[in-house]
């Protein structure tokens, strides 16, 4: 049998919490994105990305890139990579924004490819290995791949041509302007 006081104290608890009729939850719009299926997170970002704060634009455009395959859609992530909203550092953990930060002059980068068509994109790595990895196992996948036609690409980037750092997976990510890519590589082929 329980104390007396303790049914006292339940008896009185009930009403309060039967009073409770519906707790309001808000999903935060990284959340909400999160939340959509894969295919259609694109299709949500673009329907809300003029209602978003500067940083919800920031993290939920982190999120597309961590967990929907668009790097090929390259036009559109220039623009929304390169524009000028504030607060670009929400796209980045604490500990990639270190890494960030310390891009302080040229960074040698580089960048895996199945087949010379592809050596021009976004997607590049300070790790030889990492580029290795997607050059001749992670892209071995693809119709019409051979090792022959893979490679391994490097340029000298300038901080301002690098939007975000991303290290997801251990891949050591570095997002470049996809036209200071095109520069570096021609530049190279032609010297």
């Amino acid at each position: 049998m329980k104390p007396s006081h303790v049914i006292s104290c339940f008896a009185k608890a009930k009403p309060m919490v039967s009073a409770v009729e519906y707790i309001e939850t808000s999903l935060r719009p990284a959340d909400q994105m999160r939340s959509t299926p894969p295919t259609q997170r694109k299709i949500w970002f673009d329907m809300h990305v003029d209602d978003l704060s500067d940083r919800d634009y920031w993290s939920c455009l982190a999120t597309l890139w961590v967990t929907d395959y668009l790097a090929h859609e390259r036009g559109w992530w220039h623009d929304h990579l390169w524009c000028n909203r504030p607060y670009r550092s929400a796209a980045m953990t604490p500990a990639e924004r270190a890494i960030y930060e310390q891009i302080n002059g040229p960074t040698i980068l580089y960048r895996g490819y199945a087949s010379a068509a592809n050596s021009i994109g976004i997607s590049w790595t300070d790790d030889p290995s990492v580029a290795e990895f997607f050059a001749y196992d992670f892209l071995s996948h693809q119709p019409g791949y051979t090792p022959n036609t893979a490679g391994i690409v490097s340029c000298v980037f300038h901080p301002t041509e690098v939007a975000l750092f991303k290290n997801e997976n251990g891949e050591r990510e570095f997002i470049v302007s996809e036209p200071a890519a095109l520069v570096h590589i021609t530049d190279q082929m032609t010297a």
